[in-house]
C-alpha cells in the first residue's frame, strides 16, 4: 500500500464515480517499488534484530558470564548482521533508482540538488542548504557520483529543484484544465467535449488540485497562486538533507561494526578487546535510530502528496471532529507506551537472568529441564 502511495499503478480515477479504482491487481502486486522497499525495509529489520544480538551478547562478555552461549551469539550476529547490512545499502540504491525515476522531486531534495548540473551530476557529501537563497553553503561534492547512483549512466542528468518547479507549473496549469473538465462532467457526463478535454489532461489532475490551498476555484487562479503551488511541490530540503546523510553515515558504522566483530570472531579476541564490546553494547539503539530517518526520507520525500502526483495531502484529511483524534491518538500513546513499558520490563529481566539462568543453556541443561 505504502508503496503504491509513492508510486500509484494499476488504477484510474474514473469521474463517473469520483474515485480512484483499479484497473490490474498485478501491477499493484507487482510495483517494482513495493519490491524495492520490502526487501530494503526486511534486510533493515534483520540488522536491528542482529546489532540488538550483539550488544546482549557484548553485555554478557563485559561481565564474564554466558561466555560460551555469548562468543557463539556475537559470531551469528556478526556474520549474518554483515551480510544484511551490506544488503541494505546494495538494496536502498536500488530504492533510490527507482525513486530517481518516479520521484524526481525527492532525489532532488535529498541531494540539494537545486539546478540541474551536465550530467553526471556531482554529490554533495556535506553541505547546508539554503532554501531561501536556492543553493548549498559550503558543499563538499564528489564528481560524478549523484550521476552514476541516481542514473546509472554518465549522460543522464540529474533534474534540479528549480527545473522540476518549472515542470510542476506546467502540469498545474494541465491539471487546471482536467479539473475545469471534471466540474462540467459532474454537471452533464455525457458532455463529450468535456471527457475528451478530460482525457488529455487527466494525469495532471493532482497538480490542479493543489491550487485548493489558495483559491477554491483553480480556474480563478492567479499567477502568484499558481507559483506558491508549484513551489509547495518542493519538501523540506534541509531534512531530507540531513536525515539521509546520517542515515547512511550510521549504515555504513554498523557495516564496519560487524565488520570489526567478525574479524575478533574469526581470532577468538572478543574479551581482548573491551572498547569493542562497550562500543557494541552502546551502538544498540543506532539501528532504530537509522530506521526512522529512513522513514522519514520516504515519507517526508514525497510531500506535498498522500499519493504521489494525484492526491495532496491537505485533501486527503477526513472531516473527522478534533476531539475524536485527540481521543483516538491518546488511547494509542497509551495503550503502545504501556505495551513498549511491558515488552522493555520483560526483556531486560530474561537479559539479565541470562541463557544458564534461565535453564536454556548448555543445550544439556534445556534437555533436562525439557524433560522434566
Amino acid at each position: 500500500a505504502n508503496a503504491w502511495m509513492q508510486h500509484p499503478v494499476g488504477a484510474l480515477f474514473n469521474y463517473q464515480t469520483m474515485r480512484m479504482e483499479l484497473l490490474s491487481f498485478g501491477e499493484v502486486l507487482f510495483n517494482p517499488v513495493a519490491q524495492a522497499k520490502f526487501v530494503h525495509t526486511a534486510a533493515a529489520g534483520y540488522v536491528v534484530g542482529s546489532v540488538f544480538v550483539l550488544a546482549v551478547s557484548a553485555w554478557y562478555l563485559l561481565r564474564g558470564r554466558d561466555v560460551d552461549i555469548a562468543r557463539r551469539s556475537m559470531a551469528v550476529a556478526a556474520s549474518f548482521g554483515l551480510a544484511c547490512a551490506l544488503s541494505v545499502v546494495v538494496l536502498g540504491d536500488e530504492s533510490g533508482y527507482m525513486a530517481s525515476e518516479n520521484q524526481k522531486m525527492k532525489i532532488a531534495a535529498i541531494e540539494a540538488e537545486w539546478r540541474t548540473e551536465t550530467p553526471p551530476a556531482s554529490f554533495t557529501v556535506f553541505g547546508f542548504p539554503d532554501v531561501a537563497a536556492r543553493t548549498t553553503h559550503a558543499a563538499v561534492r564528489v564528481p560524478w557520483m549523484l550521476g552514476l547512483i541516481a542514473t546509472r549512466s554518465v549522460d543522464e542528468p540529474v533534474l534540479g529543484i528549480v527545473d522540476l518547479v518549472a515542470r510542476a507549473r506546467t502540469r498545474i496549469l494541465s491539471g487546471v484544465e482536467a479539473h475545469a473538465a471534471l466540474k462540467a462532467l459532474r454537471a452533464n457526463p455525457s458532455d463529450t467535449a468535456a471527457q475528451a478535454r478530460f482525457a488529455a489532461h487527466q494525469a495532471d489532475l493532482g497538480y490542479g488540485l493543489l491550487l485548493l490551498r489558495y483559491v477554491s476555484d483553480p480556474s480563478t487562479a492567479t499567477s502568484q497562486q499558481i507559483e506558491a503551488a508549484a513551489w509547495s511541490t518542493v519538501p523540506n530540503v534541509p531534512v531530507l538533507f540531513w536525515s539521509f546523510r546520517v542515515m547512511v553515515g550510521l549504515g555504513f558504522y554498523l557495516i564496519a561494526l560487524f565488520a570489526i566483530a567478525f574479524y575478533l570472531s574469526a581470532r577468538h579476541r572478543f574479551e581482548q578487546n573491551r572498547w569493542f564490546l562497550r562500543l557494541a553494547f552502546w551502538s544498540f539503539p543506532l539501528p532504530w535510530i537509522a530506521a526512522e530517518l529512513g522513514w522519514i526520507v520516504a515519507e517526508h520525500g514525497r510531500q506535498p502528496w498522500a499519493i504521489d502526483g494525484v492526491l495532496p495531502t491537505f485533501l486527503g484529511v477526513s472531516p473527522v471532529p478534533a476531539t475524536n483524534v485527540w481521543l483516538s491518538l491518546s488511547g494509542f500513546v497509551i495503550f503502545y507506551s504501556a505495551l513498549a513499558a511491558v515488552d522493555v520490563y520483560l526483556m531486560v529481566r530474561m537479559i539479565r537472568r541470562g541463557p544458564e539462568g534461565l535453564g536454556y543453556w548448555p543445550p544439556e541443561a534445556a534437555t533436562s529441564a525439557m524433560a522434566h
